[in-house]
């Protein structure tokens, strides 16, 4: 699959060293195949983030794959961006590499339900993922899409609870909130204020419920301490519930 993009062995031997176990469990062959084209070709060039948008909607919705460093916050600006252009996140795969950067795919939808294919359309979200990506001190890009009336009409109680993932030496964030456009901006953007980078993510929509977990640290790659999650589960749950 490699072969016939013209992608070097010896090329992905490298690339892939830096990869974890997690990335290849948690992405299908023909997703590895992109990302791997993407990165070989984009390492020879400078260390700007990358941003693709994929036209193959097999997974149920149009993929998005960005890789930064960590410290670009790439999660909070990447779902802000595409909250403000009305796209809705089905799902979001956060992997980190060896080597302290973050690789990133997300399926998104129009707000009418549909996969994206016009290239007018791919390249404005492109566009503007590049313009916000590299930011690294400035703050993600204030959202104003309002979520529709049919959602607003559901009401599920926030509920934030927080573990310790020895193994990995990180936290474990659970979260159970109402689904709506722009949730993930709104966690994104309380990591960010916070100072917390994320690991990892899984995220789940049942109904008009959402069930997300985010594997989380501190700026310096530690757990958060019982101040900082106590701190953290009380903004989180202020900005959720205000903007249900």
């Amino acid at each position: 699959m490699l072969a016939q993009r013209g992608v070097e062995p010896h090329a992905v031997e490298r690339l892939w060293q830096s990869f974890t176990e997690t990335y290849f469990l948690r992405h299908a062959p023909e997703e590895i195949a992109w990302h791997t084209a993407l990165l070989v070709a984009h390492q020879a060039g400078d260390d700007e983030p990358l941003v693709a948008v994929s036209t193959q909607t097999d997974r149920g919705g149009t993929p998005i794959f960005t890789f930064a460093a960590q410290s670009h916050h790439s999660f909070a600006r990447t779902t802000a961006v595409l909250d403000q252009m009305g796209l809705n996140i089905v799902d979001a795969r956060i992997t980190p590499t060896a080597d302290r950067f973050s690789l990133e795919t997300y399926l998104v939808l129009e707000d009418n339900g549909r996969t994206i294919a016009d290239p007018t359309r791919i390249h404005e979200i492109e566009q503007a993922l590049r313009r916000s990506l590299p930011q690294r001190e400035h703050a993600p890009p204030a959202v104003t899409r309002r979520a529709p009336r049919q959602v607003r009409m559901f009401s599920t109680p926030t509920q934030i609870t927080l573990s310790t993932d020895a193994r990995n030496n990180r936290t474990i964030l659970d979260l159970i909130a109402g689904d709506r456009p722009g949730l993930l901006s709104e966690v994104g953007k309380v990591f960010m204020s916070e100072g917390v980078d994320v690991h990892g993510a899984r995220i789940a929509t049942v109904g008009e419920r959402a069930e997300d977990v985010f594997y989380v640290t501190d700026n310096d790659g530690r757990p958060l301490t019982e101040a900082a999650g106590a701190r953290l589960q009380q903004k989180l749950g202020e900005t959720l519930d205000r903007k249900a």
